[in-house]
């Protein structure tokens, strides 16, 4: 009784309180369908305070001191809307429905579909694959994202190196493979939720003029942010167990000042994949300073520390003799779990940037930041010792299957260790440390220990973006930006395992030193050895973009012009490459344009027709201009720019109970670059070229990615409703590259360590991008009590293996001891049995979402629920590539039975889920 009385006592006087505060409140709706709309942003721009449109459109500020306002409604896919009101003589302010417009132009959100692997940028990462940054009001986007892209689809099939990100106008795109380290701002959902600005595709941007993967950009300002404080808690079986997050914003202060900090932690003992762990801080402050109604500036600092570990790719004999979670980069040390893979990062930035709204039509804003840090990648380095993996394949059964003299003994006993022994199936620590005793007692070096090949990052950036208008209908805008990263590179000594010293010399080559030291120089711990030198990139890009605004008709054109050098500046000179490889080297200069526009046609509010066509040149990455850049400053014959030709067509309907949209879409990539390590063996047994460990480039690949897009959603009931999304794309190799080997072993020596084989044979291979069709049906239920339940059934089809490329060329039928012969005996039939792709299988996989959302005045709390991958279904393999060790047509027959060197592949783990809690006020 008494709890009763006091709660109808809170409850009460929570009324008086609410009574006697002064609010503005509204139903915001669909211009054309007079729907309410959910979650859309309304700002007090006078307070800076922020509140979200409830299920019914609702909103409302409460507690309004006297005097004029203006109320600020945007969200994607929505013209924005101003809206002047005067609040006096404490009476409420109720604007009754505010109608705001569709707009195609930002209706996408620019769909980065990552994996851990993206996150992480660790090519040996396979775990589970997270959607994006945001959901959208576009059903393909959405559906994409959060669930295609929960399986490795990747939209348009474009890899994520084609997404382009800013912070406050900075590109965080590397210079060395244009890729973006999500991991530098990890866990901060808070700060990045909700983006200025998104693009698909070649959509234009009013920030950059884009790459073909569209434009991600954060505008960081405190009073663009939603007021007040945040708290949350994850728990989750995917990379990380548990997160915590929490955020206070102050928004803009009476006195100008607006303060935003914000603070993660995501961390697992061991993760979903046995003997990985997670361990990452994430960090945010943002002070904000509005001088007057023309100036305001920004001081934004932002970093996440992180230390995890990773997973191993597998040949199918390694899953099927320890399970389809198997890794083999950990093992046991005094009863612990040590892995040699572990990647550690943190490369802090920091930004200053000036808001300055000339007049009422005219802003200006620019940008200047400071990037640093570290990135840190562990394994295992070894010489004059056997190597230690446990999938090396001396270690498989299949080596003992397959050697001359068949020993049944033998064999057994491998299968035995296989499954009763981890000294034989993971790494043995205890092993490693003994034989480095050994050699301690005899003065010699360890013959392993736990090295890191380290980036240290110094970048510099300069934006500045000048948005205004030419006549009432001609909207420009027109940026500059410059940017400048010099990146070290070095090899360094972590751990000694138990020995006293490590000799400088290399693995795969053992006269590999530094001849201004001695041959035998002695490393410890802490200390750079094998390679050490510097790339030196710089990147100038100026940009103009106009809108013409007609009743029926609105058109943009957008032209950009850059220019991009860089130089490698080596440290050690290498015995091998006297004269290329220490110092600086040539600096190579690239001038590239583009340009891009779109026509969007209105049939009437609720029908459009939307065209975007773009043609743009891009200057090959670092890695790309030296692919071997740990010893010497070697490129291609003859260095090109990439060019891209990319359009897209769409129908866009938004109807009332019915919105979707239907897009073809053409993009051709011609005299583009691709990289990859690995170990050829091109002897079959026989004298002639030794095996070679190297660098292999291909140099004016052409790729052709054509599709469509359909997408559909329909409003069954008020709080029913059903989704259906198809993604069918062919994304394919269009030419015979140049094929390139980059090598210090002696195979190629004799060439100067670079080889051109002449053609790879690729045209109308399949490009390994993930799935190139995806299908999803969904229905879900929102009930008026602020819960939903979600279903949603994914089919994943046409994923394709990565294929090596040196079987491509006429050197894998070239007979070695024969020079300008083939191999006797050459069957085109056993030759294209060979050379054909593997396809892996479709997969149906199912994805349940649930949650509820509370409201107490100010207070807001939710809770929510996913589930991936529902019936467990582990037989889906989300990548795989072909060994490039088989180099040789006889090798390759023999491997057909052998499965020495078969394909390496990640499989999914079978069901995830997130649950999330958070708490708002």
């Amino acid at each position: 009784m008494n709890k009763l009385l006091l709660s109808m006592a809170f409850l009460i006087l929570m009324g008086i309180t609410l009574m006697g505060q002064t609010r503005i409140s509204g139903i915001v709706k669909d211009a054309t369908t007079e729907k309410e709309i959910y979650d859309l942003k309304v700002l007090l721009v006078e307070t800076g305070e922020e509140v979200k449109t409830d299920r019914i459109g609702y909103f409302q500020f409460v507690d309004v001191a006297e005097g004029a306002y203006t109320i600020r409604i945007s969200g994607v896919g929505y013209e924005t809307l101003e809206k002047n009101l005067t609040v006096s003589d404490q009476k409420n302010v109720d604007l009754g429905n505010v109608a705001v417009k569709f707009n195609p132009t930002s209706v996408n959100v620019g769909l980065v579909t990552l994996t851990v692997d993206d996150l992480d940028g660790d090519e040996s990462s396979s775990q589970s694959a997270v959607g994006l940054l945001q959901s959208s009001q576009d059903v393909f986007a959405s559906t994409a994202a959060f669930e295609l892209g929960a399986y490795w689809f990747k939209v348009r099939g474009y890899d994520n190196k084609y997404n382009e990100v800013f912070f406050n106008g900075v590109r965080m795109n590397k210079t060395t493979n244009d890729r973006v380290n999500f991991g530098n701002w990890g866990g901060l959902n808070d700060v990045t939720r909700r983006p200025a600005e998104q693009t698909l595709g070649i959509e234009p941007s009013d920030y950059a003029f884009g790459d073909i993967g569209g434009v991600t950009y954060f505008d960081t300002r405190p009073s663009q942010m939603r007021k007040g404080t945040s708290l949350a808690y994850s728990f989750t079986n995917r990379s990380y167990n548990q997160r915590v997050l929490a955020t206070y914003n102050t928004g803009l202060m009476e006195n100008g000042w607006g303060f935003m900090g914000s603070f993660s932690r995501r961390w697992a003992e061991e993760g979903r994949v046995e003997g990985t762990f997670y361990d990452s801080w994430g960090y945010f402050l943002g002070v904000e300073k509005k001088i007057n109604d023309k100036h305001t500036i920004n001081f934004t600092g932002f970093g996440a520390p992180t230390r995890r570990s990773t997973n191993s790719p597998n040949t199918q004999e390694a899953y099927d003799l320890r399970g389809n979670d198997y890794n083999s980069y950990w093992g046991w040390q005094d009863g612990e779990k040590r892995s040699e893979r572990i990647r550690e990062f943190h490369e802090p930035v920091l930004m200053m940037t000036h808001h300055w709204n000339i007049n009422k039509n005219t802003k200006l804003t620019t940008t200047a930041s400071y990037m640093f840090g570290k990135d840190s990648r562990s394994r295992l380095d070894w010489y004059d010792a056997k190597n230690p993996t446990p999938t090396y394949y001396k270690n498989m059964p299949s080596y003992w299957e397959t050697e001359e003299t068949l020993n049944p003994e033998e064999i057994q006993n491998t299968y035995n260790a296989w499954a009763n022994d981890p000294k034989r199936y993971q790494i043995d620590w205890d092993n490693i440390y003994l034989q480095n005793y050994t050699r301690n007692e005899v003065g010699e070096g360890a013959a392993y220990v736990l090295a890191a090949d380290v980036i240290e990052d110094k970048t510099m950036s300069f934006y500045t973006n000048l948005k205004g208008k030419i006549a009432s209908n001609i909207d420009f805008i027109a940026v500059a930006s410059y940017q400048n990263t010099q990146s070290e590179y070095y090899k360094e000594v972590l751990d000694l395992l138990g020995a006293n010293h490590y000799v400088n010399h290399n693995a795969f080559q053992g006269n590999y030193y530094n001849v201004d030291e001695s041959r035998d120089r002695k490393v410890g711990e802490g200390d750079k050895y094998q390679y050490n030198y510097e790339l030196n990139h710089q990147i100038a890009d100026i940009f103009f973009q106009s809108v013409v605004k007609l009743d029926k008709l609105d058109i943009t054109f957008g032209a950009r012009a850059s220019y991009t050098s860089m130089y490698r500046d080596g440290k050690y000179r290498n015995e091998l490459y006297l004269n290329n490889s220490k110092g600086k080297s040539e600096t190579y200069d690239f001038y590239n344009f583009g340009a891009k526009t779109q026509f969007l046609y209105k049939l009437d509010g609720r029908n459009f027709i939307q065209l975007n066509g773009e043609y743009a040149t891009f200057a090959p990455t670092a890695d790309e201009v030296f692919p071997n850049a740990r010893t010497n400053d070697f490129t291609v014959d003859k260095l090109e720019n990439t060019k891209v030709l990319s359009g897209d067509l769409s129908y866009i309907l938004r109807a009332p109970r019915i919105k979707g949209r239907a897009t073809a879409f053409y993009t051709k990539f011609m005299d583009e670059y691709e990289r990859s390590f690995g170990y050829i063996d091109v002897t079959s047994g026989t004298a002639g070229d030794a095996n070679v460990f190297t660098s292999e480039v291909l140099a004016g690949v052409d790729k052709l990615h054509i599709g469509a897009e359909v997408a559909l959603e329909a409003q069954l009931t008020t709080t029913l409703t059903l989704s259906a999304v198809a993604s069918i794309g062919q994304f394919t190799y269009e030419n015979s590259p140049d094929y390139y080997q980059f090598s210090d072993s002696d195979a190629l020596l004799d060439f100067g360590g670079r080889k051109n084989y002449g053609k790879a044979y690729l045209e109308d291979y399949k490009i390994a991008v993930g799935p190139q069709q995806g299908y999803s049906l969904g229905l879900e239920y929102r009930a008026p009590q602020y819960w939903w339940l979600g279903v949603t059934g994914n089919y994943l089809a046409q994923n394709y293996m990565d294929i090596a490329m040196y079987k491509r060329t006429q050197g894998f039928i070239s007979d070695p001891t024969n020079p300008g012969f083939l191999f006797p005996n050459v069957n085109e039939e056993t030759l294209r049995t060979l050379l054909k792709q593997n396809k892996f299988t479709d997969e149906f996989m199912l994805n349940v979402n649930a949650g509820k959302s509370f409201r107490f005045g100010q207070y807001n709390m939710g809770i929510s629920l996913t589930v991936n991958n529902v019936l467990n279904n582990k037989n889906y393999v989300t990548s795989g590539f072909e060994q490039m060790r088989v180099g040789n047509y006889v090798e390759a027959q023999q491997e057909q039975s052998q499965r020495r060197f078969a394909p390496r592949m990640w499989y999914d783990q079978g069901i995830s889920y997130f649950l999330n809690v958070y708490f708002r006020f």
